[in-house]
């Protein structure tokens, strides 16, 4: 008898999910009615027990909703996003508050439910205690792994949430034993700990995962019908109830007086009871695989009785003197008669007249020790019909070594015939297929022939397996890449700055190792002839019918027209540039005189058209400054003048000359690091925080205020800029640092501008060797983030 190993679905578990689920919902539920009602038991079960503070209470009831999502059956996509997403809130939850602990924040997160009313021992009203925000991030990721297991088969949801069970374990144990030291952690934070009613809350979201995979790991040990699993299901019970009564009868022992070390006890007791049904897991589980063990070795044996019965060649047993002693179906097939017509009667019956002495001498060779032979014969069946056979007769010996008969082993010739012929046809298929494959290969290699681009393909292994003419001439001798195996790449491949790309950044190679499809990256590829070629490279993994990445193929574009085309606008947009100040040169010297002449009594009309003449000169004079920054910032030709400066000076005057482009709103400097001075030419700096100031003002909210914050990051200082707004959705976020790009909300809005101002930004800061990035969140608020290097460490890198 072989036992089962949850074979059958078990009809109970998402009845058992649905329960504890329910429990943490109501439990969570229970204490949010108690604090916007008062009532003390909801909140804290007794006066003086630590309580359920809001925002735990809704992670409970996040955490039950996920489970009830993610461990149940047929949920819909939409409603598995949603159970996900509640996992990742209690594990975000858990990890911000556990932050705010560890390096003193106040985000706001303890105080988000019922400020006036809660109450909860200072310095940290309303945050949950420690050990339970473990718990939290512990379940939360849990769920979020329900469905996924180790390579061994174990589902890691399980190994994340045991140590959340071990600790609601202690807490709840340490409330049986009536000591409060386990609550939380007393030699830290001596005022808080785990509620009671929220360490039940956790212990039914351990439950409640465990049955979500009945299948798996400890519930498939609880409920396997095995002897192992039904002494465990027997002793379980024991061994978690046994040493609390114990426990708490020796306190009970201590309370006359006896002994005084209760917490010492009660943990002595909790390790006792992990030790003990971890002993008994162990022991259940290693049981059921010996009992396994023994069933394979029974169910082998009973193969092997039944193999001549079940067997489809003819199998016939005989006694030395060769007389038949068994007769299995296939025989009686093969032959046409009944064991009961054979069985007592010679061997020699089953052969034609002219072979009757072949048999007896392959028998008389076996006696001798020789060994048995596999040969062709011819046989007789019961209706005269001549068998063509293939023959295997062996000896049968007994414990002391004896030959006590002979096994013949026949089978027809005609169905090997058959499937020798199947094979044949099999094996003309097959090269019919490899013919069709070779020809639709030498088709497609033909197409990639006459491809303008240049094409390789590498197997899996990166080698060349096919390339085109025109990658021909691209192949390189002098690359100075190599690859894992130290051999030189065949192609030189470098960055538009002209470093070499190391091998594992190759297009084809990341196609190749991560399965990406890299697009359109702006590469340098050398020719034969020494000539640096500009292009762009495009690669995607070859994958088998299974999705297995089976090599990769890489298309390479020429784009020197391109490139030239790109180097004439560059140059026409500097000499327009260049060419737009002398009329608004002329335009604002007019406008001079002509105020000059009109004396100390301009009319107000003519006031108001000389003003709005100043500011479309000082418009026009920034969008040509921006044009030439940009011819600049493309050619590579922005020159900086350096200096050592001040940062936070220099931040405080800046945002004061930027006072008129960011009315409205409030400009908050923050310096959270005493920093020192950065490498920078002051002006440009000057024009990267007006721009990021000035983008701030338009795009964000009217009236809330931007912050400029400021802190040390390794060896470079790193500004933000953030406000408050509808902010950036994600698939406008990679078209901010383009030219002459203008986002979908920015033209809504009719924000002016040429689209210059964050591509310049850009330029500004990799040309001091920093780098500037940007995070928004829909509806929230939008940061810009760019670092500038210390004057020390720009000094040292400037000296290398």
């Amino acid at each position: 008898m072989k036992y089962r190993w949850a074979a059958e679905p078990w009809h109970g578990a998402p009845r058992g999910v649905a329960v504890t689920a329910a429990c943490a919902i109501g439990i969570g539920s229970a204490a949010l009615l108690g604090w916007s009602m008062g009532v003390t038991p909801l909140v804290s079960v007794e006066e003086g027990l630590p309580s359920m503070v809001p925002n735990a209470a809704v992670a409970f009831i996040l955490s039950g909703a996920a489970l009830w999502i993610l461990g149940g059956e047929g949920r819909s996509a939409l409603l598995r996003q949603l159970g996900r997403f509640c996992a990742a809130a209690v594990v975000a939850f858990g990890v911000g508050v556990l932050a705010e602990y560890a390096f003193g924040w106040d985000l706001g997160i303890d105080t988000l439910l019922f400020p006036n009313t809660v109450d909860f021992p200072v310095p940290f009203p309303g945050r949950p205690p420690p050990n339970t925000l473990v718990c939290f991030i512990l379940i939360g990721a849990g769920l979020l792994m329900l469905r996924t297991d180790t390579r061994r088969g174990r589902p890691i949801a399980e190994l994340l949430v045991l140590p959340a069970a071990a600790l609601a374990l202690i807490a709840l144990t340490t409330y049986v034993f009536g000591d409060g030291y386990f609550f939380g952690l007393p030699p830290l934070f001596p005022f808080t700990g785990m509620p009671l009613h929220g360490g039940l809350a956790l212990l039914a979201l351990y439950a409640g995962i465990l049955a979500a995979r009945p299948d798996r790991g400890a519930m498939a040990t609880l409920r396997s019908s095995a002897p192992g699993s039904i002494l465990l299901r027997r002793l379980l019970p024991c061994v978690l109830v046994l040493p609390l009564v114990l426990g708490r009868l020796f306190l009970a022992g201590m309370a006359t007086g006896a002994y005084a070390l209760a917490a010492s006890f009660s943990l002595v007791s909790v390790v006792t009871t992990l030790l003990l049904g971890t002993v008994l897991w162990m022991s259940a589980v290693r049981l059921n695989l010996l009992d396994e063990a023994r069933c394979r070795a029974e169910a082998a044996r009973a193969f092997l009785a039944t193999l001549t019965h079940s067997s489809d060649d003819a199998i016939v047993g005989g006694d030395p003197d060769g007389i038949i002693q068994s007769w299995n179906p296939a025989a009686e097939r093969l032959y046409g008669y009944a064991a009961e017509e054979v069985i007592g009667r010679p061997v020699a019956m089953l052969s034609p007249p002219e072979r009757a002495g072949e048999v007896e001498e392959i028998a008389t060779r076996l006696r001798r020790g020789e060994r048995g032979e596999h040969f062709e014969t011819v046989g007789r069946a019961k209706d005269g019909r001549r068998l063509e056979l293939e023959m295997t007769i062996s000896s049968i010996f007994d414990e002391a070594g004896r030959i006590v008969g002979f096994s013949r082993i026949c089978r027809d010739i005609a169905r090997r015939k058959a499937m020798d012929a199947e094979l044949a046809r099999a094996h003309e298929a097959e090269q019919r297929h490899r013919n069709a494959e070779a020809s639709e290969r030498r088709r497609l290699q033909g197409i990639i022939e006459q491809m303008p681009e240049a094409v390789v393909l590498v197997d899996a292994d990166a080698q060349l397996t096919m390339l085109n003419r025109i990658a021909a001439d691209y192949l390189c001798e002098s690359a100075e890449v190599l690859d894992p195996r130290g051999r030189r790449a065949p192609f030189d491949v470098r960055s538009p700055s002209g470093e070499p790309v190391r091998w594992d950044e190759l297009p084809i190679i990341r196609a190749l190792r991560c399965g990406e499809i890299v697009t359109g990256v702006d590469v340098l590829v050398r020719r034969a002839d020494g000539a640096l070629v500009p292009g762009l490279v495009s690669a995607a993994p070859v994958r088998s019918d299974e999705g297995e990445i089976q090599g990769a193929v890489a298309v390479f574009q020429d784009i020197t027209p391109l490139k030239e085309m790109q180097r004439q606008r560059e140059e026409w947009t500097g000499v327009i540039a260049h060419d737009l100040r002398q009329p608004i040169q002329s335009i604002a010297t007019a406008s001079e005189l002509l105020r000059v002449r009109l004396g100390g009594e301009v009319p107000p009309d003519s006031e108001k058209q000389l003003a709005r003449i100043a500011v479309s000169i000082d418009r026009m004079n920034r969008m040509a400054e921006d044009l030439l920054d940009a011819s600049r910032i493309e050619v590579r030709a922005l020159k900086l003048e350096p200096r050592a400066v001040a940062l936070r000076a220099q931040l405080v005057e800046i945002v004061e000359k930027a006072a008129g482009m960011t009315a409205g709103h409030t400009v908050r400097v923050e310096i959270k690091d005493e920093l020192r001075p950065v490498w920078a030419d002051a002006g440009r700096l000057e024009q990267i925080v007006t721009n990021l100031l000035s983008n701030a003002a338009k795009y964000g909210e009217r009236g809330r205020e931007i912050v400029v914050a400021v802190r040390a990051s390794g060896g470079a200082a790193q500004i933000e800029v953030k406000n408050w707004g509808p902010g950036i959705p994600p698939a406008s976020l990679p078209l901010l640092f383009k030219r002459f790009t203008r986002t979908p909300e920015g033209e809504a809005r009719r924000v002016r501008g040429v689209g210059l101002g964050l591509y310049i930004t850009k330029g500004l800061v990799e040309a001091h060797g920093g780098t500037i990035s940007v995070e928004s969140s829909p509806g929230a608020t939008t940061t810009f983030r760019f670092t500038l290097p210390f004057a020390a460490e720009a000094a040292c890198s400037t000296e290398a």
